[in-house]
């Protein structure tokens, strides 16, 4: 009972009342400046609403028959909502990035550590103070939505959920300033990797939105909650339900939780950053990570059911000319798997390609591969956690792809056909694992890139930058350049496409059987990068025990 108490007021202690939330608003809000900004977005916020509603309702509002009018009005609404949507995208996210950056240049961070402050109370307690700077500017822009509701836009309830989930997307804003204010050491680095980290994650939730409503009578017509994290679908969301297990729960709530499940790892990444040595924070980063991938992989395989029903409707056959229609089944959940792991390797990979001795103690180098060391954060478990991250985000996309179309627990669109289709994968199809060996093949090459430089210049933040570079400069920028210079030769894939790596993936279906190939030729780059890597390798790890063994004396 006593622990139980304990945990209570730690959490009490954190979220309310915390100390360094207290501190920051205070100094927000200190002086006129404050006043002065607030201000001007009033200003500026009234003039951008006074030309929309000129250019929506105009002149002839009451010549309009009442459908019409509407209709107008609730694209004011929306209107309005985009224009707020900018400004939290524009404001959010450098109050983050100068959260941490600030203390780093005033040498102020050292001082807050040396108390007994964990790294998430600190942390916590940055995300309330500019969260509730977001709140500020939902509340001031609320008598300009509340037009809408007066002239029959929206409803009140409606207008109160999207501004919740308005503020929910400014604390994801909020989280990613803080995680790259965390790797930085200057502001303009921290806001330039903020709004791209940003917009990286608006086009990926774009496109998931996009695809999570395939097959429904319109684009947000019948929103997945799981992926409504963008803020294009907030007022669509705020009215429509979804099935989870049988049972209707508002779209909102669901949505939510999603965004503080993506705030939360987010947070815990960034205490990661700051974390001094072994430390819980870098235990729940890679424990939720593998839990969280694993979810994500598997809720999209269940969801690929309307989009293979349709093909299938289509000629399924005939769309794959000389593929069947059981091997073209493969080839699409190959691609898609690949495209789920590709975008996880851009993200995972390059923080865990590097090590160095001019930064925390953890990142020195202290072996290849140690399974004891895989949730430590040492670079001996870098290569284990990222192996078992691929083979449990793999897994699980294999078992839900086994869940017969109808049958999944979140499908909010149903089927036409009362008969159970099922659409499952045969993991050791050919077709299929060619996809898996390639994007494996990627993550090593990427991994050991990164990891060469380090043993070749042991610094930290080089394996990192070399290992997203090889995802950029290797892949996603040629890729683009074949696009740009070489069009007509993208969908059957010959002349420069042949030389793509991923020319199986984004190319017609007749060039899915060149993956094979591209994958042994990876897998040969990777092979090779391990063995110069190696000796190099072996060279810093005895650095670092004549080091360690130097310290002990």
């Amino acid at each position: 009972m006593a622990g139980e108490l304990s945990w209570i007021k730690g959490i009490q202690r954190t979220y309310v009342g915390n100390a360094t939330a207290t501190r920051d608003m205070r100094v927000q809000l200190r002086g006129s400046r404050a006043v002065v900004l607030f201000t001007i977005y009033l200003v500026v916020m009234t003039f951008v609403l006074l030309m929309i509603y000129d250019n929506s309702l105009g002149d002839a509002y009451g010549q309009n028959s009442l459908a019409t009018a509407q209709s107008r009005l609730q694209t004011f609404y929306y209107s309005t909502l985009a224009s707020l949507a900018i400004v939290i995208t524009l404001v959010a996210p450098s109050m983050g990035a100068f959260a941490i950056v600030s203390e780093k240049q005033r040498r102020s961070l050292d001082l807050v550590f040396s108390a007994p402050t964990e790294p998430k109370y600190y942390l916590v307690g940055k995300l309330i103070s500019s969260y509730r700077f977001v709140w500020l500017l939902l509340v001031l822009s609320l008598p300009f939505c509340a037009v809408s509701v007066t002239l029959g836009g929206t409803t009140w309830a409606q207008l109160l959920i999207t501004f919740i989930l308005y503020s929910m997307y400014g604390l994801v804003c909020v989280s990613f300033g803080l995680l790259m204010s965390t790797l930085c050491n200057k502001v303009l680095p921290a806001i330039i990797w903020t709004y791209a980290a940003l917009g990286c994650f608006l086009i990926v939730t774009g496109w998931l939105v996009a695809a999570s409503s395939f097959g429904s009578s319109g684009t947000f017509s019948n929103v997945n909650p799981v992926f409504s994290l963008n803020p294009i679908c907030y007022s669509f969301v705020a009215d429509q339900k979804w099935p989870v297990f049988g049972y209707e729960i508002p779209s909102w709530i669901l949505s939510i939780l999603m965004h503080l499940i993506v705030v939360k790892f987010i947070v815990l990444s960034a205490g990661s950053m700051i974390a001094p040595g072994n430390s819980k924070e870098i235990f729940g980063l890679r424990v939720h990570s593998l839990v969280y991938s694993s979810a994500i992989f598997l809720l999209v395989s269940m969801s690929m059911g309307p989009f293979l029903v349709s093909a299938m409707g289509s000629g399924l056959a005939t769309t794959f000319g000389s593929l069947g229609g059981a091997e073209g089944l493969q080839v699409i959940h190959g691609r898609t798997l690949f495209t789920l792991l590709f975008v996880l390797g851009i993200i995972v990979v390059p923080y865990l390609a590097g090590f160095g001795f001019n930064d925390l103690r953890r990142h020195r180098p202290d072996g290849l591969f140690n399974i004891r060391e895989t949730f430590t954060g040492r670079p001996s478990g870098h290569l284990p956690f990222l192996s078992l991250l691929f083979g449990l985000s793999t897994l699980a996309y294999c078992i839900g792809s086994k869940f017969p179309y109808g049958s999944s627990p979140f499908l909010g669109i149903t089927s036409s056909s009362t008969t159970t289709v099922v659409l499952g994968l045969n993991p050791v199809s050919p077709y299929f694992l060619m996809y898996v060996l390639l994007i494996f093949s990627i993550w090593l090459a990427a991994f050991f890139s990164g990891w060469y430089a380090s043993s070749r210049n042991p610094i930290l933040s080089r394996g990192r930058t070399i290992s997203l570079f090889f995802f950029v400069l290797g892949i996603i920028l040629p890729t683009a350049i074949f696009l740009i210079l070489a069009s007509d030769e993208s969908r059957t894939a010959t002349g420069v496409w042949s030389l793509n790596p991923i020319a199986g993936v984004l190319c017609d279906i007749h060039a899915s059987k060149m993956t094979g190939i591209h994958s042994v030729i990876v897998l040969c780059i990777a092979v090779l990068l391990i063995m110069i890597t190696i000796p190099q390798f072996n060279k810093q790890v005895s650095r670092n025990t004549l080091i360690r063994s130097e310290d002990r004396q």
